[in-house]
């Protein structure tokens, strides 16, 4: 592709050198670079990419994209026109994060036109609600891909990507895999920071879906306060054909006050489709729910839809994805039974349930979904409930204690760990965490090493009780120092249970 045909995408201030120039690759990590690519600048909370212009037209990359206002690229061109390499070109754009997504989606020949798409945004329940979709699809005889926390999957081939909502390239790429696989239809996960990072700014939506919305990822290098982050979370209502709202959430109508698009709603009591006369169901495999669907939908009867996972949080997690699908031409009684089996890795999943002892592997990662959690365990009424977790290093220092206050609250026995400690003390994280206990005067222990914390859990669990193992859900490391060990909850626990 000529670089003057990705240009014709994006404004631009200037170029240097020819537009004719063959672009065989885009990336915006110097690491990656081939020769033929288009290297794109771009300014994280860590590094700023044009440091690394040098070493990009080094791995012989023919394109630089850089911000006209950075120091480092004024000195750049400067060197660029004494030099007047012919093979090379240099194009000055006001902002490379706006800049890469156009680029990126035109190179890939905008995969997405062409397939059906859903993007789940919320604090809570993406990763669940994302699932539950993409399995009626499959079920509907919809291939379909799928984006998100967890990865990115063809059918059963996974994908491994950097984040929740991929950097623009690594997510145009996909798509297109997932195009030329024959995938008919796309269901992706869209984080707060994807917004506001330009990731998703070239994708236009059949459905977007808001979840929930509570106090998160407020700190350095994410956003500076709760205002910047639900103004991020409604931009996606811009860029999509329909929103399916939760109207429980006190937040629903901040999030939609912008939207440009018809808007869909549910909940337990109210909306266009509603969950009423939940229950709970328990037995030697899962812990479930059941409720009635009631719509506004012409022509849809009420549907009873079981759910093999717990919490009325998971019912509206179930309602967005039915109501998603009804967008897409699928009847809510074909909806219904495609949930009956639905399983979200590292969502309550079981690692083991019986009579004697349940073992939980969750996701939950802050105050508000670790309370969630926990009410929603004790429901089940269990002889005791244990609480393994940890918190996140580089993280909002508010979530430790939050999430120490509500095991201490909720939990009748408290094993405080290690999570990703990243970059930051293990001890003064766990410090943390015990003010929240202490403040809610709960009963806990400190086992540093999360695979003796799991063992301890497991070793002491007697007949009736539940042990929550949370916060890394369906990771498959513990990342510190920078570097990714190899370590699964899911795996820990097993082997604890076999050998307890």
């Amino acid at each position: 592709m000529t670089l003057s045909s990705l240009l014709s995408h994006v404004g631009y201030i200037r170029l240097r050198g020819s537009a004719e120039i063959s672009v065989t690759g885009i990336t915006c990590d110097s690491r990656e670079v081939k020769p033929g690519d288009m290297f794109v600048c771009l300014t994280g909370c860590r590094e700023d990419g044009h440091r690394f212009m040098a070493e990009a037209l080094e791995k012989g990359a023919c394109v630089i994209v850089a911000e006209e206002r950075n120091e480092k690229a004024e000195t750049f061109e400067k060197q660029f026109l004494k030099a007047a390499k012919p093979e090379v070109a240099l194009v000055l754009v006001a902002s490379t994060r706006r800049a890469f997504s156009p680029l990126a989606a035109a190179f890939y020949g905008y995969p997405l036109r062409s397939m059906k798409s859903a993007a789940v945004t919320g604090t809570k329940g993406k990763t669940t609600t994302a699932y539950m979709l993409r399995e009626i699809l499959e079920k509907s005889g919809c291939k379909t891909g799928l984006i998100g926390t967890n990865g990115a999957f063809l059918g059963e081939e996974k994908l491994a990507i950097s984040h929740t909502t991929p950097e623009a390239h690594e997510l145009q790429r996909i798509l297109r895999q997932m195009k030329d696989a024959g995938c008919t239809h796309v269901v992706m996960e869209v984080s707060s920071q994807g917004i506001k990072m330009e990731r998703v700014a070239e994708l236009h939506f059949n459905c977007g879906i808001f979840t929930n919305l509570s106090p998160d990822h407020i700190g350095p290098g994410e956003h500076e306060n709760f205002e910047d982050y639900l103004y991020q979370k409604s931009r996606l209502f811009l860029n999509c054909d329909v929103g399916i709202i939760n109207q429980d959430d006190r937040w629903a109508k901040d999030v939609t006050a912008r939207a440009a698009c018809r808007l869909v709603t549910y909940g337990l009591t109210e909306g266009d489709f509603r969950g009423a006369e939940p229950a709970r169901y328990k037995d030697s495999r899962m812990l479930g729910c059941e409720y009635r669907l009631e719509q506004e939908e012409p022509g849809e009867a009420s549907e009873t839809v079981f759910l093999p996972l717990p919490g009325e949080y998971n019912i509206r997690n179930s309602l967005a994805a039915i109501a998603a699908a009804r967008e897409f031409g699928i009847s809510s009684k074909k909806a219904a039974e495609a949930l009956k089996e639905v399983q979200v890795p590292g969502r309550m999943e079981v690692v083991s349930g019986s009579n004697h002892l349940w073992v939980i592997v969750d996701y939950a990662h802050n105050e508000d979904s670790m309370e969630n959690l926990l009410k929603t365990l004790k429901a089940y009424e269990p002889r005791r409930l244990i609480c393994v977790f940890g918190c996140g290093g580089n993280r909002s220092k508010l979530r430790r204690t939050g999430m120490g206050r509500a095991a201490g609250a909720l939990a009748d026995i408290s094993v405080v760990t290690e999570d990703n400690s990243r970059y930051e003390s293990l001890s003064d994280i766990i410090q943390a965490i015990e003010e929240g206990l202490k403040e809610s005067g709960g009963r806990y222990v400190v086992i540093p090493d999360r695979r003796e914390a799991i063992d301890y859990a497991i070793r002491h669990g007697k007949v009736g009780d539940i042990i929550a193992i949370i916060g890394k859900g369906h990771e498959e490391y513990q990342e510190k120092e920078g570097e990714r060990i190899p370590f699964s909850d899911r795996e820990e626990a097993r082997r604890s249970l076999f050998f307890a």
